[in-house]
């Protein structure tokens, strides 16, 4: 844009409107001259926020902005049940399930067929209602006045028919539940069939489920009553240290109920840079000593290097709180084969945050 001032320093608009049309030109001069101070000029992508090029963004310019599918999703989010299973029945409504019929499309040499009577493929309906298996489980759950119908809808419209009990089962309180989690159920027993060895089926399928969705009704009514204890959020991010100061954070973590323990941590500067790191395989304990040892490491090497200004952060407020004495123990930590002991011995100007 510089090679269009002239020599004010004002935009060139003789040369603007030999060069561009006219509704360029009012937009161009809408925007302030550049100057030196405002740094080197950066290529940017106008399609995103940050300005950086993706994929998605290409191919919304390219093919304009895709229409949300159809359906009553409110229905759907506002189910007070667990999450995993509205995240299943948002992708089974829009037919996104990885059944047979749509990983053979993808050309790896799987058969669309259903997987466990082979006459027909194995789409999403197929898979949650019109399988022998899943019929059988449907006709127990499905009052008699309202099979036809409930057998009639193609799948997103049964979904949402169900959701809604649009002339499906209107007369049962607990409807949805019953339907959504059927259809988890439905689909987690097929995937471990195929996959499990060991899996053997319910010997009462229809009991499971409704055991299941008294849970989920009885914890639904529970929840506005319970006298619930207070939860502090808190935001994670990094935050650069003020001037001077260096941070640290540490880090731990376990796996195999504590067979296979490590932590580690960094150093960085005021301006963000980073400065040290290190790790270390810790051994047998939980996550708590784990976090304990990321932390002790990293005072031992302020110590070490005679940081003066340290600002510790840990993603673990127990640790934190235990730290800074905002917390009491009634009783000792629990020891693991490890022998662990942790001291503050860092004379250091420091002060700790929870991440």
């Amino acid at each position: 844009m510089r090679d269009v001032l002239n020599a004010e320093g004002d935009w060139n608009l003789n040369f603007l409107s030999e060069n561009l049309p006219t509704n360029i030109v009012n937009q161009v001069v809408t925007l302030p001259t550049p100057i030196d101070a405002d740094g080197l000029d950066v290529m940017g992508w106008e399609d995103t926020n940050t300005h950086q090029f993706t994929v998605q963004s290409d191919y919304r310019l390219q093919h304009g902005d895709i229409n949300a599918l159809e359906g009553d999703w409110n229905s759907l989010w506002d189910w007070k049940g667990p999450h995993r299973i509205q995240i299943f029945i948002w992708l089974a409504a829009q037919e996104r399930i990885l059944t047979n019929f749509r990983r053979s499309k993808w050309g790896v040499g799987i058969s669309p067929l259903c997987s466990r009577y082979g006459r027909e493929d194995e789409t999403t309906i197929q898979v949650l209602r019109d399988c022998v298996y899943a019929t059988q489980v449907w006709l127990r759950l499905v009052p008699s006045r309202f099979i036809i119908d409930f057998f009639t809808f193609h799948c997103r419209d049964w979904i949402f028919n169900n959701l809604n009990k649009r002339g499906i089962c209107a007369t049962t309180k607990n409807w949805k539940t019953i339907f959504m989690t059927s259809c988890w159920f439905l689909w987690t027993w097929r995937n471990k069939s195929i996959f499990n060895n060991d899996f053997h089926q319910p010997n009462n399928h229809v009991m499971v489920i409704k055991n299941f969705t008294s849970q989920i009704d009885l914890c639904s009514i529970l929840s506005p009553h319970r006298n619930l204890q207070r939860k502090e959020t808190i935001y994670v991010g990094w935050d650069k240290p003020p001037e001077g100061w260096i941070k640290l954070n540490s880090d731990g973590a376990c796996k195999g109920g504590g067979d296979n323990s490590g932590c580690g941590g960094l150093f960085r500067s005021s301006d963000g840079r980073w400065l040290k790191g290190y790790i270390r395989k810790v051994g047998v304990c939980d996550t708590f000593h784990a976090e304990l040892w990321g932390m002790y490491l990293g005072l031992d090497m302020a110590w070490r290097d005679h940081i003066p200004q340290l600002i510790v952060e840990n993603d673990s407020k127990t640790l934190i709180d235990m730290v800074t004495g905002s917390c009491k123990f009634s009783g000792g930590i629990p020891t693991y084969s490890q022998p662990f002991g942790f001291r503050l011995t860092c004379p250091v100007s420091s002060y700790f945050e929870g991440g």
